[in-house]
């Protein structure tokens, strides 16, 4: 995920009207939306054009309902179904591309029967683009809740973090390899002079062997052919021979059993395991996991649409008709003494009821998805600890294979070492056997057997020499080569080390990048709207705990000022209504630019801004035209009249609503 800083932000004049830039939009290609059955719509049909679009109507004049078609088609929260119809539908044609939701009845309950919409991050929609009355981050800072869940949602921390576990790991190979490598070239010194100490030697046995040859070449020259003599000879040979396929086995047994007991070793290591019960237990729960996950989905599912559906009569019942009783007028004063006709049972009852049983059941969809929440959590932990379980339990097996392949190995090689013996064993009593037989022997005999004896000894002395060379230079050239990796493995562990470093560092970026980018504009914007009595409000982060156990949280801080300009330290809750929904707005806002929500959904759908004035919805837009090719809010009749010319207008007069 890319993230930037909001640089920097134009001021604006309250007044001006750029009929330049809406002539230039006019010309631009058109955004179409279509709405049926959904709310109080029974028909619209609007076009949008890029840059901010005013959507104008009096309360209960379905503005709530077009706002809400126009976010769930985009990925946000889905829209409430019109009260008596069965089926629904919300499409957006944008260059050339159409989107859609369709809606239905199962039973009392809306569902949805088909949908493509313009994206799936629904995250990214429901808290930074449909920026409704209900809209998270707005009623958090309502209620003076902590803000850092929502604005860091976005944010897959446990892929960061699986992330860092891998680079770890990586990094800790790496470093491993070049540890080894610093050991390797300790060792070359020595195995160089290992390597010319064996060159000598051999040298000196190679000089002596032909010293020995000659004297019995200068013997046999000079002696008659002597049968028993040659038979000596040849039994001689193949002595030696033995002697080289016995060293060969019992070279090759001990690499075996040096490799048995390393096998053997690991198993040991992981005897206390016992991963066949630990991943029945494992798959025993997650199968109770999903199945607690796919009920409260349900729940959800079910209860989030009653929310929706209510929330929608109580936005769209506040009209109060220009001819009232008595009875309306005190209505009027208390508006939660209103009555509503319920769409569930048909009975009248007070708005002040409806919105008490909205807030419980919101409260247990939001404690529903909470507990869904740390479900999903404890589902994945369980499936990586299934993985490693999975992966010991293959090695396990591996290493049982391996270790009873080389005990095979290691008892053939035992019996055919003891074969060879015995060969050597018969070969050397016939040698005996052949010297006893040469009864009447001559001195040049004599001679010629002790050269034989010294020449069968010095052959075998070069085998063992040259087999020791072979392997001392075999291994300079695998040092070699492993240190002529060095570069690349050091360039390779600084790329990983750096990238290691910007996984770490990337959760704190992000964080500052919050609140940045909230401090700097919430200033602008306190200064462009006009509230003087406020200094500056201001995003604090705050940290507890070490950097693995660390808690993160982001606080909200109010500074006020008095008339002789006194600066002093103010709550949230002491702010008006309108001060408290310019924060909500503003840090919906700030996670819109930090999290590049732009690039993938180019629009901002502002909803219940009837607290500010013209003026300051005027301000306000200024800075969300900046940030999405399309805005869409909703005003009153009184404010558009104020703020003609200035930007697209489409009036709720053209829908056709409930009759």
């Amino acid at each position: 995920m890319t993230t930037h800083r909001y640089e920097h932000w134009g001021k604006y004049t309250m007044d001006m009207k750029n009929d330049d830039a809406l002539e230039a939009r006019e010309t631009d290609s058109q955004l179409t939306l279509t709405v049926e059955n959904i709310g109080g719509i029974a028909a619209a049909d609007v076009a949008l054009t890029d840059g901010v679009t005013l959507l104008s109507g009096r309360n209960a004049s379905n503005k709530s309902s077009l706002l809400r078609s126009l976010a769930g088609v985009l990925g946000g929260p889905l829209p409430p179904l019109k009260s008596d119809a069965d089926e629904g539908r919300v499409s957006m044609t944008r260059d050339g591309a159409t989107y859609h939701v369709e809606l239905g009845r199962d039973g009392t309950d809306a569902v949805v029967r088909s949908a493509d919409r313009y994206t799936t991050a629904d995250d990214l929609c429901e808290l930074f683009v449909a920026l409704t009355e209900t809209n998270p981050i707005r009623r958090a800072v309502l209620a003076d809740d902590d803000l850092y869940e929502y604005l860091m949602r976005p944010v897959d921390t446990d892929e960061i973090e699986a992330e860092i576990r891998r680079l770890s790991d990586e990094k800790q190979s790496l470093d491993d390899r070049l540890a080894e490598l610093d050991s390797m070239a300790n060792r070359l010194p020595g195995l160089r002079t290992r390597q010319n100490t064996l060159r000598e030697q051999l040298d000196d046995v190679e000089a002596e062997l032909r010293e020995k040859r000659d004297a019995i070449e200068t013997l046999e020259a000079e002696a008659d052919d002597d049968s028993e003599t040659e038979a000596l000879r040849e039994k001689r040979s193949e002595r030696n021979e033995l002697r080289q396929r016995l060293s060969s086995q019992e070279a090759a047994i001990e690499e075996l059993q040096s490799e048995l007991a390393s096998v053997t070793d690991r198993l040991d290591d992981t005897d206390g395991d016992e991963p066949e019960a630990d991943l029945a237990d494992i798959e025993a729960e997650l199968e109770d996991l999903h199945q607690q996950k796919q009920r409260l989905t349900s729940t959800i599912n079910a209860l989030s649409p009653i929310v929706e559906m209510n929330s929608q009569i109580l936005d769209e019942s506040a009209d109060i008709p220009s001819a009232m009783t008595s009875d309306d007028i005190v209505a009027e004063l208390d508006p939660a003494s209103q009555s509503i006709t319920c769409w569930t049972c048909g009975s009248t009852v007070e708005r002040a009821e409806i919105a008490e049983q909205v807030e419980a059941v919101s409260g247990i969809v939001r404690e529903k998805r909470t507990e869904r929440e740390a479900i999903t959590d404890r589902i994945q932990t369980l499936s990586e600890r299934k993985r490693d379980l999975e992966q010991r339990q293959e090695s396990r097996e591996e290493l049982r294979a391996r270790r009873e392949d080389l005990a095979d190995e290691i008892e053939r090689r035992e019996e055919m070492l003891e074969t060879l013996d015995a060969d050597r064993r018969t070969l050397e009593t016939e040698i005996e056997d052949l010297q006893r037989a040469i009864d009447d022997t001559s001195e040049d005999d004599d001679r010629l057997a002790t050269y034989y004896d010294a020449v069968s000894d010095l052959e075998y002395e070069r085998g063992q020499l040259a087999n020791d060379l072979e392997s001392v230079e075999s291994e300079i050239a695998d040092v070699e080569a492993a240190l002529a990796e060095r570069d690349d493995i050091e360039a390779k562990r600084e790329a990983v080390a750096s990238e290691l470093r910007t996984q770490r560092d990337r959760i704190d970026e992000l964080e500052q990048d919050l609140v940045g980018t909230f401090n700097e504009t919430m200033q602008q914007v306190l200064e462009t709207l006009g509230y003087d009595s406020i200094e500056r409000i201001w995003l604090e982060r705050r940290s507890s705990g070490d950097r693995v156990t660390a808690e993160t949280a982001f606080e909200i801080h109010v500074v006020r000022a008095t008339e002789d300009g006194t600066a002093y330290d103010d709550t949230v809750d002491s702010l008006s209504k309108s001060e408290r929904e310019v924060i909500g707005l503003i840090v919906a806002l700030a996670g819109y630019l930090v999290h590049d929500v732009a690039e993938e959904v180019p629009f901002i759908v502002v909803d219940a801004v009837e607290m500010f004035d013209a003026e300051r919805i005027h301000g306000l837009m200024q800075y969300f035209g900046e940030s999405a090719d399309y805005v869409v809010t909703s005003v009153l009749p009184e404010e558009r009249a104020q703020l003609d010319g200035r930007y697209d207008t489409i009036s709720t007069q053209s829908f056709v609503a409930d009759s």
